[in-house]
Parts: structure tokens; sequence; C-alpha cells
């Protein structure tokens, strides 16, 4: 071997160690990230689920009670109302089958 070959396997052999410490970390944090991403990803994914099964139910449910709720007391509101005008109806109806049957006996 020549001596300007000596010397680069001189120079490589003493950068070994570090170079592969420094190659062992990378992978150690490559593999590190690689999961807490996948990890994330599942998680995103699993609450996505969840979120468009039972938070869209509860919202729908809490939805359909208040529209169920305002319904109620609005056909509760109308009917009170038709009532409060049939009384209203009935009471001019007998006031004027009175007047007509005073005028008609005068």
């Amino acid at each position: 071997m020549s001596q300007e070959k000596i010397d680069a396997y001189k120079k490589e052999k003493a950068g070994r160690k570090e170079r592969l410490a420094k190659q062992k970390k990378r992978k150690k944090i490559a593999k590190i990230v690689c999961i807490v991403v996948l990890v994330l990803a599942v998680v995103g994914v699993a609450g996505g689920v969840i979120w468009n099964n039972y938070g869209s139910s509860a919202e729908a449910t809490e939805g359909a009670s208040v529209e169920a709720s305002v319904e109620a007391s609005a056909a509760t509101s109308d009917e009170t109302a038709n009532a409060e005008n049939s009384a209203t109806d009935e009471a001019s109806t007998e006031t004027s089958v009175e007047a007509a049957s005073e005028s008609s006996s005068n």
C-alpha cells in the first residue's frame, strides 16, 4: 500500500467511533419520531371516529330534545290560543244570539 492510502485509512479509522455513534443516534431519533407520528395519527383517526359516532349523536339528541321541547311549547301555546279564540268566538256568538233574540222580541 502506498503511504497515501495508509494515511487515509488511519484518518477514517480515527473518526469511525464518532461517526458510528452519530449514525446510531440519528437512527434512534428517527425511530422515535416515526413512532410518535404513528401514535398521533392513530389517536387522531380514533378520535375522529369516536367524535363522529358519539359526538354527533349526543349533539343530535340534544338538538332533538331542544327542538321537541320548542315544538311542544309552541303546540301548547297554539292550543291555548285556539282555546281562547274559540271561547271568545263562543262568547261573541252567544252575545249576538242574545242580541238577536232581544231585538226579535221587541
